[in-house]
Parts: C-alpha cells; structure tokens; sequence
C-alpha cells in the first residue's frame, strides 16, 4: 500500500523519499522498485520533507507517530493507518500539542495498479491540501467533511463489512464441516444463498492476509463499542483471523485446509 501510495504522488509530481533504517529486504526491494529515494534514517526524513504519511499495521501507529514526534517533527502528519476514530484523535492531540499539524487518513481498497479500485478518504483542517497531493492515481482522495477521526470511522465501517463478513463466512463453512452438513449447505447456497464460488475464492484470498487483519479487527470492534454497538462479533472475527496466521506468505492455500485450521484439527496444516 505504501507503494500504492508513493507511486501516486509522484504521478502526480511530487518528490517522495522513504526511511530504510530497520525495513525487511523485501520492503526495500519494492521501494527501490519503485524509485523511491531512500533517506535512510527517520531523522533524515524530517528534514528533507514537509509532509509526512503514515501507513504500517494498526498495531504500530502509536510508535510510529511518538517516532516522527521524538525528531522535532513540526511539518505535516498524514495517519493513514487502519484505526479507531477515537484512538486516531488520540494520536493527533500529541502532534498537535507538539507543534505539527495532522490529517486523519482512511484507506480503502487494494493496492492499486489503476484508478477507480481504491481510495484515501482524509480529515480535518488540512485534509483538502494533502488530497490535492493525488491528481493523476492509482490511488484517488476525497475529503470527508468532519473533523479528525471521521475518515477513520469510515475507514471501520467498511472494514467492518468487507473484511468482517469473510471471517463470518469462514466460521459459517467450518461450523457446517464440523456438524457434517457443509454439503447440504453448499447445495442449498447454490439454490438461494450466495455465490459459492466467490464465498470460497474469498476465504482462499483472506487466509494468506488474515494475521494482518486481527488488529485491525479489535480497531473495528473499539469504534462499534464507542458508538454503543456490541463489538462482540469483530473480536471473535480477530480470533479466526489470529487462528489463520499460520497461512503467511502461502501463495495458494488448500480451502479444507483452512477450515480445518478454524476447527484446530490436529496435523490439518
């Protein structure tokens, strides 16, 4: 996504530099791919820039903002990361409070390749300028009228559908293979349920994903509790997607593998 994001401004003619310092080789490989200059340390690319985005997993956004703030950073910060609204706020009181300016970022979709596949929704006071920043894609922008934490929100809500209703899916066929029925399910989906193939090709496609996406289900299941909702169902859709983890880096999972995986049947993997 980072690439995504990268390649984006500088379609749009904008210099984009990147800190190496503790990335994998894999991370570098893609950003020297993608012609990024590579300040090397965070220090150095306060000094060269005057804006900076934010995009790690949600796990990391706190650490990743007090880092930017710990050098002086008194620019502007983009938080892109798929958090909270609440927790999002959160972060942006320490930048504000220390001098520096801040937009709240949401992200949807893939990593693109083309336009129309995936937008940045932004926030706050300065939310028009950064969008402005992305003419010419992949990735569009759009403001999101509201202050900080309103693109997160958006950002959760369809996380919430999009990434939550995989997990339930995945719980739905593994519970139907556990009970011995998950043929009589799929032959009554074919009838008046839904595609079956998309069901399966989409649970495929999370499990390789799916320890990316347990923090960012317990960030779901905080803005359901905060807006008075139940948060019950995003935190049980954490512990499947935890239960998947093991799938990392598999280009191709087997399905009944990853159900089996859901079910902890021993020597499924």
């Amino acid at each position: 996504m980072g690439v995504t994001l990268a390649g984006s401004l500088q379609n749009s003619g904008h210099d984009v530099a990147w800190a190496s310092e503790g990335r994998s080789r894999a991370t570098c490989e893609r950003a020297s791919k993608a012609g990024l200059a590579d300040a090397g340390r965070l220090e150095d690319l306060r000094r060269r820039c005057d804006v900076l985005i934010a995009v790690c997993p949600p796990e990391f956004a706190d650490r990743q903002a007090d880092e930017v703030l710990a050098t002086g950073w008194r620019g502007l910060y983009v938080d892109a990361n798929a958090i909270s609204p609440q927790r999002v706020r959160r972060i942006a009181q320490r930048v504000i409070e220390r001098g520096a300016d801040f937009v709240d970022g949401g992200i949807i979709g893939p990593p693109a390749v083309e336009r129309g596949h995936t937008w940045l929704y932004l926030a706050g006071p300065r939310a028009a300028e950064i969008a402005a920043m992305f003419t010419a894609g992949p990735m569009e922008s759009e403001v999101v009228s509201g202050a900080i934490g309103q693109a997160s929100a958006l950002k959760m809500c369809f996380a919430a559908y999009s990434k939550g209703s995989i997990a339930l899916l995945a719980a739905v066929l593994g519970a139907a293979q556990a009970h011995g029925v998950i043929g009589d399910l799929k032959r009554q989906w074919k009838r008046n349920g839904p595609s079956l193939d998309v069901v399966e090709r989409e649970i495929v496609r999370a499990a390789p994903k799916a320890w990316r996406f347990v923090e960012e289900m317990h960030e779901i299941a905080a803005t359901f509790e905060a807006a008075g909702i139940p948060c019950g169902f995003h935190e049980a859709a954490a512990e499947l997607y935890s239960a998947l983890a093991e799938f990392k880096g598999c280009a191709d999972p087997d399905l009944d593998a990853v159900l089996a995986r859901l079910l902890r049947t021993p020597g499924a993997l």
